[in-house]
């Protein structure tokens, strides 16, 4: 076999391996590897890519040589070796995902666009349409003018009364007291917010660019030796570029009652916030399993909250307040 054939034959094998172990597509070897539905390692795809220069090579000079045909082809099955034990941990590309569920619902998505642009266009015929113009006013007759009544003759005089005796005066009524100043109102109290949808143990709120799937809560032994509460959960991180930190607000409600009974709140002295610390900055597209701990620093609310979470009659709701990246910067929410 000459050397252009081998060539050939090692990235034919490889075109035929991203087609049908990784979904790529199109023409020849570079788009079939650009279009692939998983991310193919960094190190795999610069060797896939110089195989394709060979390729290109070998297609346009007839005289083409290779330096170690064996090696060659060592290097080259190799290549397709890992090729194909890569697939099993390879991560799922957004976009060809995004791609195959658009054409999966191509017809909702257009009647949906249709419905969206008929509506657009309704309110903005609603909002901008001309006002219509005032009517004309009504002219109002002028009023006519009344004549004066004829003055009336003057009356005869009253005649004077006998002055009348003076009359003691009478003690002066006193004053009413002073009403005492009004006692100063108490501080408003803090309005804390309601559990989440009943039935659910753990609810969580957090901005849309992070998704929370809840795996489950437990109690667990702390690095200090006393139980806390753990949340084990698995974040997504589906809009920053990386993640590092959430910060949660907590609050632990008593179902076992007809109405959920507040025990740690998150605004208590004795609180303290539900950190996320990743192991690792998850970038965009990526997730993590994360644990969430609570402690409190009083000793009777924090053995009330583990016995609560033991018993299993409780509702642990969890607000992200703050989210922070690996340069430690704060991200928006």
């Amino acid at each position: 076999m000459k050397d252009t054939e081998k060539v050939l034959d090692i990235c034919r094998r490889i075109e035929r391996v991203l087609q049908r172990d990784w979904g790529g597509s199109g023409d020849g070897l570079r788009q079939k590897l650009g279009s692939t539905q998983y991310v193919v390692p960094a190190d795999l795809d610069k060797r896939i890519r110089y195989l394709h220069g060979l390729q290109k090579k070998a297609s346009k000079d007839a005289r083409f040589k290779l330096k170690s045909s064996e090696d060659f082809l060592s290097k080259g099955e190799q290549v397709i070796k890992e090729l194909a034990l890569a697939r099993n941990t390879a991560k799922r590309r957004m976009l060809p995902w995004l791609r195959e569920l658009a054409l999966r619902y191509r017809i909702i998505l257009a009647v949906a666009a249709v419905v969206l642009v008929a509506a657009l266009v309704g309110a903005y015929l609603f909002i901008f349409q001309p006002e219509p113009p005032p009517p004309p006013p009504v002219p109002t007759p002028a009023p006519k003018r009344v004549p004066k009544p004829a003055p009336k003759p003057a009356a005869a005089p009253a005649p004077v009364a006998a002055p009348a005796p003076v009359a003691k005066a009478s003690a002066p009524v006193p004053a009413p007291a002073a009403s005492a100043p009004a006692t100063p109102a108490s501080a408003t109290a803090v309005v804390e917010p309601a559990p989440g949808p009943a039935g659910i143990t753990v609810h969580i709120e957090t901005p849309p660019e992070v998704v929370v799937i809840i795996k489950r809560a437990e109690v667990v032994q702390g690095a200090s030796g006393r139980d806390e509460i753990a949340v084990i959960i698995d974040v997504q991180n589906m809009g920053y570029p990386t993640l590092k930190r959430i910060t949660f607000d907590a609050w632990l409600y008593d179902t076992s009652g007809a109405k959920p009974l507040p025990i740690i709140l998150a605004s208590a002295a004795d609180a303290t916030p539900w950190h996320a610390f990743l192991r690792q900055a998850i970038a965009r597209g990526q997730s993590a399993e994360v644990r969430l701990n609570y402690s409190a620093t009083s000793k009777w609310s924090s053995d009330q909250a583990i016995a609560l979470v033991s018993s299993g009659r409780y509702q642990i709701r969890l607000k992200a307040v703050s989210l922070t990246d690996d340069s430690n910067k704060s991200l928006p929410m």
